[in-house]
């Protein structure tokens, strides 16, 4: 019998890669994604697609029910869907703080909420939530999507210890910077967002810097790997960082003390 993975943002990035090296394992893997046109490459790798909106309920119920009467069980949700907005915190509008809550941490929550009552049936499976190094860290320009990152965080420990005696496990991958094609939208966004004085110096500088990082960064492969592996192996960690900058970062803000830390991060976004 196969394992059953469900999907969310599959149509690209690491949502894609991921349902390939699954599909390759054996797997019937749901490719689920908002633009459902784009879900055509991953369909002609034998993924099953399906139009889903994180921002709705129904879309979820649509799903969960297909997937529950064709294949009777699910083993793992990975709640991938997301995307990024740079910009100081108060030149990002409410509406578009509301757009990050509503997809990166709400789309998350109605992920969660979908599978665990046929989990719990079960008594197994497993659902593996993407974060990011800023569901760690924060830094100008990525205070109010680090905050949906933060939040996903804290739910995925709190959930780990409420589910784990139902043999259900939660997991959390971390990527940092990756060539997905996430960087080019978080950037308009940024320059989207630009109106206040006030911010230009520190704003041009971070936007430099994390220009930089995308620049340097290696594509998804890394992070795919670590998430195939929280899919797959029998006892999977609480937390993947899935590159070397999210380990950098992690240990920086370990070693050093916040005003250190604070003093780095600020000449840095200002050479």
């Amino acid at each position: 019998m196969s394992n059953v993975a469900i999907i969310t943002g599959a149509a690209s990035g690491f949502g894609f890669e991921l349902s390939k090296k699954l599909l390759g394992l054996g797997w019937v893997v749901y490719a689920t994604d908002v633009n459902k046109e784009a879900l055509a490459a991953i369909a002609e790798h034998g993924a099953i697609p399906m139009k889903l909106d994180v921002t709705l309920d129904a879309d979820f119920d649509k799903v969960v029910k297909k997937v529950i009467k064709d294949q009777g069980r699910i083993d793992l949700m990975v709640a991938n869907a997301g995307f990024g907005s740079f910009s100081a915190v108060e030149e990002t509008s409410p509406e578009k703080v509301r757009q990050l809550f509503e997809v990166n941490v709400f789309g998350v929550e109605r992920s969660i909420r979908a599978v665990l009552p046929q989990m719990r049936k079960q008594r197994s499976g497993r659902i593996l939530l993407v974060t990011s190094v800023v569901g760690t860290v924060s830094l100008a320009g990525l205070g109010w999507y680090a905050a949906t990152k933060h939040a996903v965080k804290a739910v995925a420990n709190a959930l780990r210890h409420e589910v784990k005696d139902l043999g259900i496990k939660i997991t959390v991958v971390e990527p940092g910077t990756s060539k997905t094609g996430f960087d080019a939208v978080a950037f308009n966004n940024l320059a989207e967002s630009r109106g206040l004085g006030d911010y230009d110096k520190i704003m041009a500088g971070s936007g430099k810097w994390l220009g930089k990082l995308y620049k340097a960064s290696p594509g998804p492969k890394q992070v795919v790997k670590k998430m195939l592996r929280a899919s797959t192996v029998k006892n999977p960690a609480p937390m993947y960082p899935a590159s070397w900058d999210v380990r950098a970062l992690k240990v920086v803000f370990n070693l050093f003390g916040r005003r250190l830390t604070d003093s780095v991060i600020l000449w840095l976004a200002k050479r």
